[in-house]
């Protein structure tokens, strides 16, 4: 009975460890915490799917557009409210991710007037669900108070995916026409379809 115990006790702590090593917190600011989470990106080898209300942090925007170039696909959904549109900024980031890229990053926006993207998350490869609090912004990482979850755990991932495909073809594809930025519908989007690379790369990567 003892020996029972005792084997039932390691195998709870063995789940227990298990558990801990699919789930991880990390918080902001930490430059350490940020390096940590910069080359979980950096290490991508097939695909980023983020769902990121604002985007501006420098070194973000430029190893996305690396990865993209180097054959990775990558997938954001952002926020575009009334105000963003005519926004030096905001069509900075967009122009530089979709130029820099050669339109090879797809890009769609949340127009609702009211509403914003409901939160933060990103997918590294079907491997890791990344949620968190913080925007990809200089002030979310260097000044603000944010957290991130790392999860590991397949359902989670799975999961989140498929919420944002739903999320996907709700909103505006983001282009240029004749050099102005240009929010298409999905039915009139030349870039469908865009997940075909999901069972392909998901499922065999889990």
């Amino acid at each position: 009975m003892n020996n029972q115990f005792h084997a039932y006790g390691k195998n709870s702590i063995r789940k227990q460890n298990l558990e801990k090593r699919m789930l991880q917190t990390i918080f902001f600011p930490n430059k350490w915490n940020f390096h940590y989470f910069f080359n979980m990106m950096k290490d991508c080898q097939q695909f980023i799917i983020a769902c990121i209300s604002e985007i501006d942090h420098s070194w973000i925007i430029k190893l996305l557009v690396l990865l993209a170039n180097a054959g990775r696909k990558i997938y954001l959904i952002m926020d575009c409210k009334e105000d963003q549109k005519n926004d030096e900024l905001f069509q900075a980031v967009i122009c530089e991710l979709l130029i820099e890229s050669q339109f090879k990053i797809k890009i769609v926006v949340n127009t609702t007037k009211y509403e914003s993207l409901p939160t933060n998350f990103c997918v590294i490869d079907g491997k890791v669900l990344i949620t968190t609090s913080a925007n990809w912004t200089i002030n979310s990482f260097n000044k603000s108070h944010e957290w991130m979850m790392l999860d590991k755990k397949y359902d989670n991932i799975v999961q989140m995916i498929e919420i944002f495909e739903q999320m996907w073809n709700q909103f505006k594809f983001v282009t240029f026409i004749n050099e102005d930025i240009a929010l298409l519908d999905y039915d009139d989007s030349q870039f469908q379809p865009v997940f075909t690379y999901s069972q392909d790369c998901v499922v065999d990567t889990l």
